[in-house]
């Protein structure tokens, strides 16, 4: 069983990496959407709510860090159910991080030039450049 995790910037083309790259393999694709709608299933959890605890930090009188943690453990399980089960591509946040403990997960960060990013960002999402450069650097940051 072999795992390669994919992390990238958005827009960086590492979906279409990851596509390509299960195709090629024989590998099962998995992606980080799939992961969060499948454990907010498997968990009984809102899945906006289990969405909004990883990508967000909350507010310091709102924090609840038992329940974040919680949340990751409940992605970290999905992630491995997945593994079990074969030979895995997985494209998403965090994952090299999520599997760090397995001996056999290969890492890839794919890096892609500002302008192909907001190329891809005005064609995916229909935006001027502005926009996109604009979209790009705050989901970076």
């Amino acid at each position: 069983m072999a795992i390669i995790t994919i992390s990238r910037g958005s827009f960086a083309g590492g979906k279409a990496l990851a596509t390509r790259l299960s195709e090629r393999l024989s590998y099962a694709s998995l992606s980080r959407e799939q992961v969060l709608h499948e454990a907010a299933e498997s968990f009984g959890i809102a899945e906006p709510e289990l969405v909004d605890s990883l990508n967000k930090s909350p507010r310091y009188w709102v924090q609840n860090p038992g329940k974040r943690l919680a949340y990751v453990k409940c992605v970290t399980a999905v992630l491995l159910r997945h593994a079990g089960q074969g030979s895995l591509v997985y494209h998403g946040h965090v994952g090299h991080l999520l599997l760090s403990e397995l001996p056999q997960v290969v890492r890839v960060r794919v890096v892609a030039d500002i302008e192909y990013r907001v190329q891809a960002a005005m064609q995916y999402a229909n935006l001027s450049h502005d926009q996109a450069l604009a979209r790009i650097r705050r989901v970076d940051h």
